[in-house]
């Protein structure tokens, strides 16, 4: 079967990973994955999935514009359109699977609503699936909002799958009118990577520091610096990862505050790092998606300080929190990050009695999207 995955970051590498981690478990098929963020390079996809890159757009870090590297923004689109159109005639799948939209990522109608319109004009024997995280983030007007996506979703869509665990969150927290979704609606289960064999080393404490793409965190990885600087324990190694597109600038602002202390390490972004955090005492990051599911799967102590931006991450964390899997922080006091740091480390991380949160969301999506076709697959 061929699977056509359209994956549009616009901040982050978070909504990049979900979505790869997706194609991966559709091994058996012929996967295209689009990309219309900035492309993470040297990244080498499974041999099924082939990446489609966009010319790329992405938002600022305030949500309010798109951003392109060069060139005008209406070319750009008008390019975007035209490529993704070519290529959905050319690889000609059965199914397309959007990553988000309609949900989110309205901002790039322009080049998606052709595609969705062309196969329910042409009734072509394509099978349309939304591809959903567990939070969406709130709306100014949320009816106008929900009247829109429903539209759209009821219209369009054969099936929406939902990257959660509903004992945790439920799509209802965040979006209303699940009653009114007419199409199939799975929850799949939180999407993770598969984990690697790692040996920690003895003696040594790590902490491991970062900010997902990197456009956004620095201060709280300036934050973590000055923080640990400020415990006299030797054996602390603080290792610092700057996301993949982080600013010039940010960089060089995080190493002077590095400098000061030799068991302070600046890293580049690892395509390794599930193995640095299971080979870590603990984690300070954010709370995004990815991080977390990161943080669940190792069973890393943690702490984490929601981006505030909107509630997506607040909400997580406070779910994360109240089942004691995360630490999370209201602020970013040196002081109060020192201490957190000191009793998170010290305390004894007592494995979770709760309920076992399902982290099994990649290929329970695989199969709902080959459930599609039945036998054809």
């Amino acid at each position: 079967m061929k699977i056509m995955l359209y994956s549009q970051h616009i901040l982050g590498i978070g909504h990049f990973f979900r979505s790869m981690e997706i194609a991966r478990a559709l091994h058996g098929h012929e996967v295209m994955f689009v990309e219309g963020g900035d492309p993470l390079l040297g990244f080498n996809p499974p041999a099924h999935v082939s990446r489609f890159l966009l010319p790329p757009l992405m938002m600022d870090a305030e949500f309010k514009a798109m951003e392109v590297r060069q060139g005008s923004l209406e070319d750009i689109k008008t390019a975007r359109a035209k490529l993704l159109m070519e290529a959905f005639r050319d690889f000609a799948p059965q199914a397309f699977m959007t990553e988000l939209f309609p949900f989110g990522r309205r901002q790039f109608r322009f080049e998606l609503m052709p595609i969705l319109q062309m196969i329910r004009e042409n009734r072509m024997p394509v099978r349309v699936v939304c591809s959903l995280r567990d939070i969406l983030v709130e709306k100014t007007n949320q009816a106008a909002y929900e009247k829109w996506v429903l539209d759209l979703l009821n219209t369009y869509y054969d099936l929406l799958l939902v990257h959660s665990d509903p004992r945790l969150i439920t799509l209802e927290e965040t979006f209303t009118q699940v009653d009114k979704i007419r199409v199939p609606v799975h929850y799949t289960g939180f999407v993770t990577r598969p984990l690697p064999v790692v040996q920690k080393e003895p003696g040594q404490k790590v902490i491991v520091a970062s900010s997902g793409g990197g456009k956004v965190g620095v201060d709280l990885l300036a934050s973590a610096i000055l923080a640990v600087q400020s415990l006299p324990d030797p054996n602390l190694l603080l290792k610092v990862f700057v996301g993949p597109f982080m600013e010039a600038a940010d960089q060089e602002f995080l190493q002077q505050f590095a400098a000061r202390d030799l068991r302070t390490t600046l890293l580049p972004f690892s395509p390794d790092f599930l193995a640095e955090l299971m080979a870590a005492e603990l984690s300070i990051s954010m709370a995004g998606y990815n991080t977390c599911m990161d943080i669940l799967n190792t069973g890393v102590k943690a702490i984490v300080f929601p981006f505030p931006q909107n509630r997506e991450q607040t909400l997580r964390a406070k779910k994360l929190e109240s089942l004691g899997l995360v630490k999370m922080l209201g602020s970013l006091s040196g002081e109060k990050l020192s201490e957190t740091i000191d009793e998170t480390l010290k305390a004894a991380w007592l494995p979770f009695h709760g309920p076992s949160l399902d982290l099994a969301g990649a290929v329970r999506t695989a199969h709902f999207i080959e459930g599609l076709f039945g036998a054809e697959c």
